[in-house]
Order: C-alpha cells, then sequence, then structure tokens
C-alpha cells in the first residue's frame, strides 16, 4: 500500500479497535499464549505475550495492526524461541477457505492484477493477457459474493455434522466464526483434544476428508491373485460413522450382501474401489490440513479485522449460519466519507448497500473504501 492508502486503513481500524473493542475475544489461559502481528508496511511480529485483556486492547489502539493472531498452542514461555517454548498443547482448530472449494461463480468476480504493471483487469473467461503490458501473470484478487458464502457455508454444515455425530463433540464446544474475507474458522472449546500432536491431528484431517478410507471398512476384501472381492459386513453394522455414508450411497445395507457382491463382480474390484475413493471425496470435508496439524500456528484472533477486506473475525451461532450474512454482520467499520479512485470497474455489496462503480473516481463510506484498498481494487485520492 502507498502512504495515503496506509493512513486510511490504519485509521479506520483503530477506530474500530476503539468503538468494538468488546467483539475481541481472548483466549483461555492467554498469558501462555503467542501473539502475533502483520503491519501494512511490514512483515509478521511473533513471540509477543500479554497478561490480561486490557494489555491486549492497549497493544492493538497503540500498534493499529493489519492482522492480530494468537496461538493454537499453549507454552510455559511463549515468548521464547520455538524450541524452547515447552509446548503444553493446542486447540483443535479448523479452516474452511471459499478459494478451496472451486466454485463456479469464481471467474465472474474475481480481477487479475498483473504482476508486472500492477494494471488491473476486470473479470473474463478469456484467457488472460495484461490490457497494459500483454504480461500473462497476475495475482488474482476475488470480491466473494453470496454463492461463496454460501458454499462455505454448505462445507461448515458438513464439518458440523461430522463433529457431532461421527466425533461426539457437544454442540456446545464448537465456536463458528466468518474468517473476515471468504471462508469459516472453527474452535473447539473442548481440553481433550489439546494433547493430540500433529500425527494423530492428520488422522483426524484425513478422517474428515475421507481420505485414505478403505473398501475394506465397509467389508469388501480384494480376493487373491485376482481383481474379484468377497464381501464380509463387519459385526458392528453399517450404521454410523463412514459406514453409513459409503452405504447410503451405495443404497445397500446389513442384508444387501449378494447385491454388493454382483456390483463389484460387473465392474471389479479396482473400479469399486475407485468409485469408493470418489464417494469419499465428495462426502468427506475440505478443510486445510495445514491449519489442523500445525500444532504452533497463529490463527486470526477472534473480532480482529481481516486485511484482506476490512472485515472482523466475526462468531457465528452454528444453529443460525443459514441466517448469518456476514456482508451485513461482519462489516462494522465507520460510513465517513473517503474519496478513492478506481482501478477498475467493480460491483459489491457491503451493510446493505449494494455498489456498482464503473467511474475512475468516487466518494465511498468507509467501509466500502476501505474493502475496495485491502482488496488493491482503489486507492485512496
Amino acid at each position: 500500500m502507498n502512504d495515503k492508502n496506509q493512513e486510511i486503513v490504519r485509521g479506520a481500524f483503530r477506530e474500530y479497535y476503539f468503538k468494538h473493542s468488546s467483539q475481541v475475544e481472548m483466549p483461555q489461559d492467554i498469558a501462555h499464549r503467542e501473539f502475533g502481528y502483520m503491519h501494512l508496511a511490514a512483515g509478521m511480529t511473533r513471540h509477543l505475550s500479554f497478561k490480561s485483556r486490557g494489555e491486549v486492547m492497549a497493544g492493538l489502539v497503540r500498534e493499529v495492526p493489519s492482522d492480530v493472531y494468537c496461538s493454537n498452542a499453549i507454552y510455559r514461555f511463549p515468548t521464547l524461541p520455538m524450541n524452547e517454548k515447552q509446548w503444553q498443547g493446542a486447540d483443535l482448530i479448523f479452516d474452511i477457505d471459499g478459494k478451496d472449494l472451486d466454485l463456479p461463480c469464481v471467474p465472474s468476480h474475481t480481477y487479475r492484477v498483473c504482476a508486472s504493471c500492477k494494471h488491473v483487469s476486470p473479470p473474463s473467461e478469456k484467457e488472460y493477457a495484461c490490457l497494459s503490458c500483454a504480461s500473462k501473470k497476475a495475482e488474482h484478487v476475488s470480491i466473494p459474493c453470496s454463492r461463496c458464502i454460501d458454499g462455505s457455508k454448505k462445507e461448515a454444515k458438513r464439518l458440523i455434522d461430522f463433529l457431532i455425530e461421527d466425533l461426539g463433540i457437544n454442540k456446545s464446544s464448537i465456536r463458528l466464526y466468518f474468517s473476515g474475507n471468504n471462508g469459516f474458522h472453527f474452535h473447539i472449546d473442548d481440553e481433550s483434544y489439546r494433547p493430540l500432536d500433529s500425527p494423530a491431528r492428520s488422522d483426524l484431517v484425513g478422517y474428515l476428508s475421507g481420505i485414505g478410507l478403505m473398501a475394506e471398512s465397509i467389508g469388501v476384501r480384494k480376493s487373491p491373485g485376482s481383481d474379484l472381492a468377497f464381501v464380509k459386513f463387519p459385526k458392528g453394522g453399517l450404521d454410523y460413522g463412514w459406514r453409513k455414508k459409503i452405504a447410503d450411497r451405495l443404497k445397500i445395507d446389513a442384508t444387501s450382501a449378494i447385491k454388493l457382491s454382483n456390483r463389484i463382480k460387473e465392474k471389479g474390484f479396482s473400479a469399486f474401489k475407485s468409485e469408493v475413493d470418489s464417494m469419499a471425496r465428495e462426502a468427506g470435508v475440505r478443510i486445510d490440513p495445514q491449519v489442523t496439524t500445525d500444532v504452533h500456528r497463529v490463527f486470526r484472533m477472534p473480532g480482529t479485522l481481516n486485511s484482506k477486506s476490512g472485515l472482523t473475525k466475526k462468531r457465528c451461532d452454528i444453529d443460525q449460519i443459514d441466517s448469518f450474512d456476514p456482508f451485513q454482520e461482519a462489516c462494522l467499520l465507520g460510513d465517513s466519507k473517503i474519496k478513492v479512485h478506481l482501478k477498475t470497474p467493480v460491483k459489491f455489496s457491503l451493510k446493505g448497500e449494494s455498489f456498482r462503480i464503473s467511474k475512475e473516481s468516487a466518494e465511498l463510506p468507509a467501509f466500502a473504501a476501505v474493502y475496495l484498498i485491502c482488496k488493491g481494487l482503489a486507492d485512496a485520492s
């Protein structure tokens, strides 16, 4: 960002932390967490520690970071180098990011910023070439739409079902947040998961994602030396977990051994196994595995602002997810007027207002101006 953009964004962010400090949620065991800041004109500052909510809020107003992070881990000495912190456990977290869902609407609201000359091109289905210098390398900047959010909500609801039905996690222990840009974060408030190391969390991610599911888990075993198989359903039945999910998709139950045997004989075991793998991937949840398996990660702090949008990481009641509108409820910056220069025609909706701007300059409410500046699609005039 240029100096003028930084001045506008920092001013809006400082005002937010003054007026909406109650939105910022503090972690348990605050004195044993590592905190980190990102700054608009600098990189990450890590290994910070605070003893109280008052210290955290004073730091936010003083430093006005562009992004605020807190470790999912608990350390005996959070300010020391990583190998000296003495890890005590870590909260279980999940990240669902809309950009990983391959939604069909994305090309229609993705702008390309040329890697060479920074010219911004509007959304287009055509093969990219910069309109200014003809370079074919670009950064992709998306303005998420309601369909993007619906896609993330669908994935979030699927994860909620897994957590409650398969893992037995109490609904009250699941804290769901809009990420502040284009997805949802999960924090599991259950201390029994804190001791899990990275390999154990990786196994959990594999289960939730449907990766590595074996046909044997539903009672199908390959016959030695051939592509045939025999069926012997597990004694526990097909009524829970992945067994039930796959059985439902195969339209079988515990009385369907002959029916399933005939189906495998027609396809062959290899083709049947591929079919089960495909079903598992479709039924699994698309979560970022690195976020969950990294027991030393600093994760965006609830109630803080996201520098990719100026929106808040906002708590969402899991029973109200369908009606939750992040473009309204997570948009908490002020509405004082700011003049901006647009790099490309844009359209978006925030705080109940729809914006369709085709001219090169405009006067916008601060929440809309900061949104475009953070996206790199406008400059403060």
